[in-house]
């Protein structure tokens, strides 16, 4: 038994961040009114994507993409912003299941089907970053995925070198300029022939997932895909 926690949970008890409710940090109902996504679609050009790949004429480094939710959705924004920047980890838990909804009304996505066939590799924050927040998002979020979807999690093969701005305070030219050359494979033996899902909490141009997925293919990994809960 928990004796800390269960003093936790009596002197600060949880209220649902969008209806207030006592009981949880995100209530049932209020999970299940966020908007997913009807389909996948190109991040890029937005066209609809059957299975999640990214269409000829837009892709570059990441072959396949997939969001579950907008980050323009307030409600979900605001369950993103407490998880990051009030340091609840236990939000991780209804982030990976609004992934697990998308992927389960669009089964045709090829790493549902074939989940054997790929691993999760969260996209790792810089080590001052991980020092500030505790944790890193995308790991906790991977962390509940993996039961969920039956995808391996490795997450010591890729590392984050350079310090970097938060993304969401630059333009689209800043972003790319800010991740260039921010990210080093650690094993590259663990690289080579893999089909690799790079996870985060949310993408708005991509930049940081083609950077990272750059490096991935510069070492030969075979496909990188994007999987995040939110497009911006």
């Amino acid at each position: 038994m928990d004796i800390h926690k269960i003093a936790l949970d009596f002197f600060y008890p949880r209220f649902c961040l969008i209806c207030h409710k006592e009981g949880s940090y995100l209530c049932p109902d209020c999970f299940s009114r966020i908007k997913i996504f009807p389909a996948p679609f190109c991040p890029h050009c937005k066209s609809r994507s059957f299975d999640g790949r990214i269409c000829r004429d837009c892709k570059n480094s990441i072959s396949g993409f997939v969001a579950a939710v907008s980050y323009k959705d307030k409600d979900l924004r605001k369950i993103i912003d407490t998880f990051k920047y009030n340091f609840i980890k236990e939000l991780a838990k209804p982030l990976a299941f609004l992934i697990l909804k998308f992927l389960t009304e669009n089964p045709e996505i090829e790493f549902f089907k074939n989940p054997l066939d790929f691993e999760i590799l969260p996209v790792p924050l810089h080590p001052r970053r991980l020092r500030w927040r505790g944790f890193n998002q995308a790991e906790e979020i991977g962390k509940e995925l993996v039961p969920l979807l039956k995808i391996p999690m490795k997450s010591k093969i890729l590392s984050r070198t350079r310090y970097t701005k938060p993304q969401v305070e630059l333009g689209l030219k800043a972003r790319k300029e800010n991740v260039r050359a921010a990210f080093k494979i650690l094993d590259v033996k663990k690289v080579k022939n893999k089909k690799i899902i790079l996870l985060d909490d949310v993408a708005t141009t991509l930049s940081t997932l083609e950077e990272a997925a750059k490096i991935l293919k510069e070492n030969n990994a075979r496909e990188v895909w994007g999987l995040t809960v939110a497009k911006g």
